[in-house]
């Protein structure tokens, strides 16, 4: 019993090990994409882009370490709740790399600094899925509980960030009396952007709902937090 439970406990530090690997190779990833959207750069931007098959892989490689650890041992209580939530978030962590290749690809095609409009309605969103994403991380990292519950209540500021910020887009470049005239296509990469970032912030709170699911064994998924 004890070489099995030595062995179990082998098993879930190497799947947090890889899992943090993922936290950090997608954290770059967004940070990339953001910078890329802010600065015009392409190369950064194309960087993203490609590095999305490693993200992938890295998802492939946790899947496959998790299941066998549950097949091998069948472990219980705290052991079990980590493994299963690690599987609930390697998918989270891949779809925000995904969002992340999504806002490099806008900032490819635009293949110009957006107006300041854009960047301004965009900022705050990006802001908060970049500080959030370092949060939820960190959370999941030093089993905060408290700072898990902090970005699952920030959920409904975020929507409103989003509401703001596609109302000023629509304002600028998307109504027949906006100012943006014959622009309307930066509006449409504004709302894809927005709506990229939303998810983003999305996913950070399923993580952060695993990460309290993990310490307390409690799940929190449809709680309201108001």
């Amino acid at each position: 019993m004890n070489e099995k439970k030595t062995q179990i406990q082998k098993g879930i530090a190497q799947l947090r090990t890889h899992f943090l690997v993922m936290c950090a190779t997608v954290g770059i990833a967004v940070d990339e994409a953001c910078v890329a959207l802010t600065t015009g750069n392409m190369g950064r931007a194309s960087a993203v882009v490609d590095g999305d098959a490693a993200v992938d892989a890295l998802e492939n490689e946790i899947d496959e370490m998790a299941l066998s650890l549950l097949a091998r041992y069948q472990p219980v209580a705290y052991d079990l709740r980590f493994i299963v939530a690690t599987l609930r978030m390697v998918g989270d962590l891949e779809r925000i790399g995904d969002e992340a290749v999504s806002i490099a690809e806008r900032a490819i095609v635009l293949h110009e600094l957006l107006p300041e409009p854009v960047l301004s309605a965009v900022g705050r969103l990006m802001g908060t899925a970049t500080v959030n994403y370092k949060k939820a991380v960190e959370a999941f990292r030093s089993a905060d509980i408290e700072q898990a519950l902090d970005i699952c209540r920030s959920e409904d500021e975020t929507m409103q960030m989003e509401v703001t910020a596609l109302h000023r887009i629509m304002d600028c470049f998307c109504s027949d009396g906006g100012r943006g005239g014959g622009q309307s296509y930066i509006g449409m990469h504004g709302i894809l952007i927005c709506r990229s970032l939303t998810r983003i912030c999305r996913r950070l709170s399923n993580i952060a709902e695993q990460t309290y699911f993990i310490a307390e064994g409690v799940n929190i998924k449809h709680v309201s937090f108001v």
